[in-house]
């Protein structure tokens, strides 16, 4: 194993004081997951640096749930769907040029894995085979976040690897699938 990877895999051992209540708190959430606290402690420690701090650093705000589906409950599918269009692939951008120095192609995927990551709303999974790209995203905000997504990934795709995508929008997932042009990968 070359020895920057070592570094990636080694622990090192802290001690860390927590308050009683603390501490009462991280023993049960790692009881009730399944997990040892250690595991827990690591894994709240990856999503701060991971997503918490960079997106606090890159602008992003919080908003209720109810609050969210409230306000995308009062636009029509095609106002969401060009909001998607037309404001989301702009935000992506900034976010792989901020978290990776890199906005091509592939690293805009990325920065959309990252982005979704810790996201209690949306999940989002990649899969390349080839030139095929499929982005599928699932969600439980109803149809209209699907019109939401929608537009993101078909403006997203569109911006980035200059092609129109093949999108299925249901009622809690939408699946973007799309060949990906060789030239523009190659630049990543």
């Amino acid at each position: 194993m070359p020895e920057a990877d070592k570094s990636e895999t080694k622990s090192v051992l802290k001690t860390v004081r927590f308050s009683a209540p603390s501490a009462r708190s991280l023993e049960r959430e790692a009881a009730e997951e399944g997990i040892t606290v250690n595991a827990l402690i690591n894994s709240i420690v990856r999503q701060h640096y991971e997503w918490d701090k960079r997106s606090r650093e890159s602008g992003f705000t919080s908003i209720n749930k109810t609050v969210l589906k409230a306000l995308i409950g009062e636009l029509d599918d095609k106002t969401l769907i060009r909001i998607g269009r037309d404001v989301v692939p702009g935000w992506i951008e900034e976010m792989a040029e901020f978290w990776f120095q890199d906005s091509s192609p592939e690293r805009i995927l990325d920065a959309l894995s990252l982005r979704f990551k810790f996201d209690p709303l949306t999940q989002m999974g990649v899969t390349r085979a080839g030139d095929e790209r499929r982005i599928v995203l699932h969600h439980d905000l109803g149809p209209k976040w699907s019109s939401y997504l929608e537009g993101a990934a078909s403006g997203i795709v569109s911006k980035f690897f200059h092609v129109e995508p093949r999108v299925s929008r249901g009622e809690s997932v939408v699946t973007v699938t799309f060949k990906a042009n060789r030239a523009t990968t190659a630049r990543t």
